[in-house]
């Protein structure tokens, strides 16, 4: 996080940023290695055809859709920074040649809010989670955004495990990257709102 005195007016906590290229890699080459194994460690369990072929079947299908996700993430996940100054928060998504901004204020929010991630093996995190108002201008709509074209494929690839239902057409949450505290956390929540307490 980079962050100036919040007095500053031209005070900017940055977070995120460009995926490191080698992390693509180990995406990429943990997503080929799995895809490969499940088929020539359980291919032959297909063949002849039997009733445990359709088990065999299933268990490969499943293997096939985590490392093939695992490529597309690789590949075409986009990088997401964030530019939070008081008053206003930009949103940069990029992938490739594409890119995405939306600039918001607190008026775009329905409610903004720090929460805790302790999923993770590592230490806990914390991050902004933002719901964006359903009449907001700054909706995001991820099936008109090539940017998100990736993702629409992750996607498709994990249907079979967490099923067909249809996806919202808008997308209005967003979730800050981490930050390590929880005090750095509500510092750059305190900068975005600075702005508009000061005019009250």
């Amino acid at each position: 996080m980079d962050a100036q005195s919040f007095d500053d007016p031209e005070a900017v906590i940055r977070l995120g940023g460009p995926m490191p290229v080698f992390i693509r890699w180990m995406l990429i080459g943990a997503g080929v290695f799995a895809s490969v194994m499940v088929v020539v460690e359980l291919g032959r369990g297909l063949w002849p055809l039997s009733v445990l072929s359709l088990f065999f079947g299933f268990i490969i299908a499943g293997g096939l859709s985590v490392g093939l996700a695992f490529v597309v993430f690789g590949v075409w996940s986009p990088d997401e920074q964030w530019e939070i100054r008081p008053g206003c928060f930009t949103l940069t998504v990029t992938r490739g040649r594409h890119r995405l901004q939306r600039h918001f204020t607190p008026d775009d929010f329905e409610d903004l809010t720090v929460v805790r991630d302790d999923s993770g093996d590592g230490p806990d995190t914390w991050h902004l989670l933002a719901r964006i108002r359903l009449d907001s201008p700054n909706l995001i709509l991820p099936q008109q955004e090539a940017v998100f074209a990736g993702l629409r494929w992750l996607e498709r690839f994990s249907a079979p495990m967490r099923g067909w239902h249809t996806r919202p057409v808008f997308h209005d949450r967003l979730r800050s990257p981490s930050l390590t505290t929880e005090a750095a956390a509500h510092k750059a929540l305190a900068c975005f709102l600075s702005e508009s307490k000061r005019l009250q």
